[in-house]
């Protein structure tokens, strides 16, 4: 289990940066929130892409990731590229956010009041680069989600063989996009319910949309996990006869506490695989359908303070559960 831990840092890392870019930029075309919260987190996520692109180059390189022998090594050299072009394309992508001083919702009225403006045949006051940056900008955030969605297509293909009984490993790629959508839109679905408690006259449909977001992704997984079967590795994993171990004939003076465990004796532990999976059902999905659902009533009755809470129960719930879950599928390695 602690030689495929980096493994799953390394798969939960990428889901959470490509997930919650995804959701910023999707919010950014929108026009719904404040132009300093995408500023804000759009850096923040452009050092959690560059933190998740050095652990993939330290620990999930295609030359260690062909020591597994149960992967699909076609592609373990396609992995590296996507992911740093994901990195590369999210520094323009910020430079044009701190460019654009009308972008968000505060830019989507002033460019109300300039259409009305110029329907009453005022002069127009927009400046006339404003659309071409903001055009460049949705450009650069659309080739970023790509290049983070091939990064989640690669990564899936390369460890679907683990999973692939039904439907030759389909639901199994498809789950990796369904809880980075899950993790990246619960991520930014908190950081954005506390931007409302310092703006509370923010519209409640972009925080309602990112938590819509989250529990139809968690909903999608609920289907995927029937579809898949077990969420676990190890199921497949091929039984290795017994190997011989050769020892020297104890002599008669040595004492009993020098004697090794017998071979093929059961070991013990808190909670069998199949104990755990049900945990993950519970943290991963019942826990977050709830708390999500509750998040999302109070956001429509624009308790944002109470939503945020909910949503912060939900973001620990969904990473504890995809570590859990991603423990599992790679426990057969």
């Amino acid at each position: 289990m602690l030689q495929t831990l980096p493994l799953v840092l390394f798969i939960l890392m990428t889901e959470v940066t490509v997930g919650s870019v995804a959701v910023l930029v999707f919010l950014d075309w929108r026009n719904e929130v404040k132009r300093g919260f995408l500023i804000s987190y759009a850096l923040i996520y452009l050092g959690l892409a560059s933190l998740t692109y050095l652990f993939q180059q330290s620990f999930a390189t295609a030359a260690l990731l062909n020591t597994y022998t149960q992967i699909d090594k076609a592609w373990t050299g396609y992995q590296s590229l996507p992911l740093l072009l994901f990195f590369l394309l999210l520094i323009p992508y910020s430079l044009s956010l701190l460019m654009d001083k009308n972008a968000g919702v505060d830019g989507k009225v002033e460019r109300a009041k300039a259409e009305a403006q110029a329907a009453e045949g005022v002069e127009h006051t927009q400046p006339p680069h404003s659309s071409v940056i903001r055009s460049f900008r949705l450009a650069s955030g659309a080739a970023t989600v790509i290049a983070g969605l091939v990064t989640l297509l690669v990564m899936a293909m390369i460890f679907r063989p683990l999973a692939a009984a039904n439907f030759a490993g389909v639901f199994t790629v498809a789950a990796f996009f369904a809880a980075a959508f899950a993790l990246g839109g619960v991520m930014t679905a908190m950081w954005l319910g506390h931007w409302y408690l310092v703006t509370p006259a923010l519209s409640e449909k972009p925080l309602q949309f990112a938590t819509s977001v989250v529990l139809i992704a968690v909903f999608v997984q609920v289907i995927f996990s029937f579809l898949i079967g077990p969420m676990t590795s190890y199921v497949n994993k091929p039984t290795s006869s017994a190997t011989a171990v050769t020892t020297t004939a104890p002599t008669g003076n040595t004492s009993a506490k020098s004697q090794v465990k017998p071979e093929g004796a059961p070991v013990v532990t808190p909670l069998s695989p199949e104990q755990i999976n049900w945990v993950r059902i519970l943290v991963s999905f019942v826990l977050p359908l709830m708390l999500g659902g509750l998040a999302w009533k109070l956001i429509r009755d624009r308790s944002f303070q109470s939503a945020t809470g909910m949503l912060y129960l939900v973001v620990v719930c969904s990473l504890a559960g995809e570590a859990m879950a991603r423990g599992l599928f790679l426990m057969g390695l």
